[in-house]
């Protein structure tokens, strides 16, 4: 009777800190979407745009050809395919090494969080799109869904891989590898002419709060699991 009453309080905690999670999902995906409604809404207004576009005429004026063609695959980093493949490699080889499955689903969670945000905010802001002929590719509107994706996808696989290393110096290395990389990413599209300025800004910090909720969901998925 004690094993069986020690389990069924092993069985509340873990029921209670997977309803943490899902809570802390449910609060955080809400006032990422509320915030950045609220942030597009702002970055509409002549005071934002009006420097916003002359940075982008800037970057276009004075854009080179050879650099342009070196950029062209950088700008790819946040398509859905590179970013696909790269989370299932990465997250496989992640959960392999952790010997559990959760990072697979938290990548993947992350991606269509972003895809959801991302088609909210289109209907809700309804940003322009930088014109066509002034683009390298095709053009795209508020917010930066490559620049997005990098953040969240980048951001959430140097989480999970330094979750359990004890080297302040280690993570460092990870975390200035993947701030590269996204600047590099989303600076290629302002300078492809793909995105206005503002749109990849916003891109970048609102992606980066949805990523710290991720963290926080994979906090208590291991708590949970720990209970268990």
């Amino acid at each position: 009777m004690r094993l069986l009453g020690y389990h069924r309080l092993v069985l509340r905690a873990g029921a209670s800190r997977s309803g943490s999670v899902l809570c802390t999902l449910a609060a955080g995906g809400a006032a990422t979407l509320l915030t950045s409604w609220a942030v597009g809404r702002l970055l509409q207004r002549d005071s934002v745009t009006r420097p916003s576009r002359r940075l982008y005429d800037y970057c276009h004026e004075h854009r080179s050809a050879a650099l342009s063609r070196r950029l062209d695959p950088v700008t790819a980093i946040g398509d859905y395919s590179v970013i696909g493949s790269f989370s299932a490699l990465v997250g496989g080889i992640v959960a392999y090494d952790r010997r559990e499955w959760a990072p697979v689903p938290l990548l993947a969670g992350g991606v269509v969080s972003e895809v959801c945000l991302q088609k909210a905010l289109k209907r809700l802001v309804k940003g322009t799109l930088p014109p066509q002929e002034s683009s390298i590719g095709p053009p795209g509107d508020f917010p930066s869904g490559g620049a997005a994706r990098t953040v969240i996808t980048f951001g959430l696989l140097a989480h999970l891989q330094t979750q359990r290393w004890d080297s302040p110096a280690e993570r460092r290395v990870i975390w200035s590898i993947v701030t590269a990389l996204v600047v590099a990413q989303g600076g290629s599209r302002l300078y492809l002419g793909r995105h206005w300025p503002e749109d990849v800004v916003v891109g970048w910090l609102i992606l980066r709060t949805l990523t710290r909720v991720d963290e926080l969901v994979s906090a208590g998925a291991e708590q949970a699991a720990v209970a268990r």
